[in-house]
């Protein structure tokens, strides 16, 4: 019999979900210096291939790479360094064009036929003088061709643009890649924003999620010039352009792209508008989610056994914890007399059983009982008493159960009882 790597069988079905919502949405890529090394470039040309081989619309923007002097939004720009700038993003459009252009046999490239386009889709204005300096080659966004860049995308082109724009003078200016992202974004109306450079996890502490204001104020706290600020400080931007999900990625590590978009918890830090890790009350179609987590339990006796018919006609009293579409945690209250109400149900996806969930999804139980009057929550349980006790229960006698509860209890499972009550 054939013996198949289910690591990688597993991995595959799991990564459908995301095969699937990503299909034609429209996502801009910031590939910066660490993603365009002589080690990742054709790994990264690879892994956007197959982005692209599966539905997504690709718009690259690529960075200046490995110039003597960094390059600001506020820099003065002058012929000189100009020159340096242009012939250095030539370099980089013309090997992408190339290393999109492969196609040996037994390589990942084999088959692509992607078609790469560039051109003069963003016009541009010179930005001036700051503080007293004019800063002469040194651009901004003036406006972007989005109807004609929306044309090639759907024409399946994958589209790539230089920090360069043309002025209604016939110049060329630099554009600061980090505000040419956000504005490609916002006027495309893109799905989401892939920042590829330094590791934002030591910034953010290690969090796959953050919010917009948290992100905020860790910059507000964070140097210009720490690794990983400028990177945040765009997806921040973004954000607040209204771009629903924006990530940023490691561009040193290998695969770390295909990791971030087809793992449910990624490998860089993710800044989402949307609701993408909630508890929330359950619906019917969350049903087969909360079976997929009761049954391990079950087995083990830990649960007493519900029939999906049950289940399905007692939805109402569940809360579950979905992250990025799927349940990863579920628990449910029945209500008694007395101000008094059953906490069933409880359980925790074996993956996120040590982050706190079982202790947030505690905290939305009681915040329901709240709002339902209940003054005590009782749970009986056979082997889980001690997580029960260290987060505020203590035991009771099945006399301390409500009349109707009593009457439902099974001697020969023997649970024991414990309560809290709640402030």
């Amino acid at each position: 019999m054939l013996t198949l790597p289910m690591d990688f069988v597993s991995l595959f079905r799991n990564s459908a979900p995301y095969i699937h919502a990503y299909r034609g949405k429209t996502c801009v890529v910031w590939l910066r210096q660490q993603a365009l090394s002589p080690e990742r470039l054709k790994s990264t040309v690879s892994d956007l291939t197959l982005l692209h081989s599966l539905g997504l619309k690709l718009v690259l923007l690529i960075d200046t790479h490995h110039l003597s002097t960094p390059v600001s939004a506020q820099a003065v720009i002058d012929e000189t360094l100009m020159h340096e700038l242009i012939g250095q993003i030539g370099h980089f459009r013309y090997t992408l064009e190339a290393l999109f252009s492969q196609g040996l046999v037994n390589s990942p490239m084999h088959g692509s036929k992607i078609r790469v386009v560039s051109g003069n889709f963003v016009m541009a204005r010179p930005a001036g003088v700051h503080q007293g300096a004019d800063l002469k080659h040194q651009g901004r966004v003036r406006r972007i061709d989005a109807r004609g860049i929306a044309e090639h995308i759907s024409r399946e082109h994958l589209v790539l643009v230089p920090p360069l724009g043309y002025s209604v003078t016939g110049d060329v200016l630099y554009l600061p890649a980090e505000h040419l992202t956000v504005e490609l974004a916002r006027q495309l109306g893109a799905d989401k924003v892939l920042i590829v450079g330094n590791n934002p996890l030591e910034l953010t502490q290690g969090r796959k999620e953050i919010g917009l204001a948290a992100l905020q104020n860790i910059l507000s706290q964070t140097q210009p010039l720490t690794p990983g600020y400028t990177e945040l400080n765009a997806a921040s931007a973004v954000a607040a352009a209204g771009i629903a999900r924006c990530h940023v990625i490691d561009g040193a590590t290998d695969g770390a792209l295909l990791s971030e978009l087809f793992t449910r918890d990624g490998v860089g830090t993710l800044i989402a508008l949307d609701q993408y890790d909630t508890f929330r009350s359950a619906r019917i179609d969350d049903l087969q989610g909360i079976l997929t987590l009761l049954r391990p339990l079950e087995e083990q006796q830990i649960l007493v056994q519900r029939e999906p018919e049950k289940l399905a006609a007692e939805i109402d009293h569940f809360i579950v914890n979905e992250r990025d579409g799927m349940i990863v945690g579920c628990a449910a209250v029945y209500a008694f007399d007395n101000h008094q109400a059953e906490l069933a149900c409880v359980a925790v996806h074996s993956d996120y059983q040590k982050n706190g969930r079982g202790d947030a999804l505690l905290k939305q139980i009681e915040s329901r009982a709240r709002e339902l009057d209940i003054h005590q929550l009782f749970v009986l349980t056979t082997q889980t008493e001690h997580w029960f006790i260290e987060r505020g229960f203590h035991s009771a006698d099945v006399h301390a159960l409500p009349a109707n509860r009593q009457a439902l209890y099974n001697n020969q499972r023997n649970s024991k009882v414990y309560i809290k009550t709640i402030v």
